[in-house]
């Protein structure tokens, strides 16, 4: 059995974090072994949709239960859907509360604690690694996709420092992407030749902290690929179907999936090669006809 708990450090001993989507990391428990796996969270500095991509990447990794500070509407609508077991309120060490998960001492939660885009403005209680640096020149391989409704979009990119590259995606469809350009401290030519070219003489501080905001987005994009990487060895993803006896043909989901893997032919069909999961279509759905499950796909 195994379960998750969100952590402020990559060890048992860190605290549980109270932010369940923007947790700095998530700790995959088997509760019988006591084996560990880290997962830094790379989801941490979404704009918006933080607790789908999460719950979602809790359900590609197959626990049964997750302990947390606090669990907003989203994540826990697509808890429910996966039949995962939500526990709130959680704090201290993580190995203590893993402890206290064995004895039977925690009661799974009704409902959200928390309301939507909680912790959305608020600091990691400790500082957050951003793991080992990245080599090559930046702007190899653009693009954080900004994708429409609630896509993820990570865009391929093409680019190479010249200006608005076309993210190829996650997936398929997953939306369009801004390439990374130019390599460190040379940029190249173009509208998006990076912050250093077009904005003139700059002092140290300034150019730092633009440096640094390149490094946060290839480090966001590193994550999000290694997450697709594991996703694809496994052999295992999640993905949105649709309960026909509830469905009633609206079309809403239509209109919010990013990947356009729906249609309607009297009741909502989800082509399942295409979906990637994101849940966008399950917190639009008026009638909670969509869970997310998980399938086996072909290596």
């Amino acid at each position: 059995m195994k379960i998750a708990v969100t952590s402020t450090g990559p060890t048992l001993d860190n605290d549980v974090e109270a932010r369940f989507g923007r947790c700095p990391y998530f700790l995959i428990i088997d509760i019988e072994t006591m084996q560990l796996e880290v997962i830094e969270n790379p989801n941490i500095a979404l704009g918006g949709g933080a607790g789908i991509q999460s719950a979602q990447l809790m359900s590609e990794k197959g626990v049964t239960a997750v302990l947390t500070g606090n669990c907003g509407p989203n994540a826990f609508n697509v808890f429910g859907q996966a039949g995962i077991q939500v526990i709130v309120g959680v704090n201290g060490p993580v190995r203590d509360a893993v402890e206290q998960f064995k004895r039977g001492a925690f009661s799974s939660a009704s409902q959200p604690n928390v309301a939507s885009h909680f912790g959305v403005n608020t600091s990691p209680a400790v500082p957050t690694p951003t793991g080992p640096p990245m080599t090559g020149p930046i702007g190899q391989g653009g693009g954080m996709g900004g994708g429409r409704g609630m896509g993820r979009g990570m865009g391929g990119g093409r680019g190479m420092g010249k200006g608005m590259g076309r993210g190829g995606g996650m997936g398929r469809g997953m939306g369009r992407g801004m390439g990374m350009a130019g390599s460190m401290g040379m940029p190249s030519t173009g509208p998006a030749a990076g912050f250093l070219e077009n904005a003139g003489p700059q002092n140290p501080n300034q150019e730092l902290a633009e440096l640094k905001q390149q490094a946060e987005m290839l480090d966001q994009q590193k994550q999000q690929l290694n997450q697709r990487i594991t996703q694809l060895e496994s052999g295992r993803r999640a993905v949105a179907v649709v309960d026909s006896e509830k469905c009633t043909g609206c079309g809403i989901c239509i209109d919010v999936c990013p990947a356009g893997a729906i249609e309607v032919k009297e009741k909502a069909v989800i082509d399942d090669e295409i979906c990637t999961g994101c849940a966008a279509c399950i917190t639009e759905c008026p009638n909670k006809a969509i869970i997310i499950t998980q399938k086996e796909f072909s290596k």
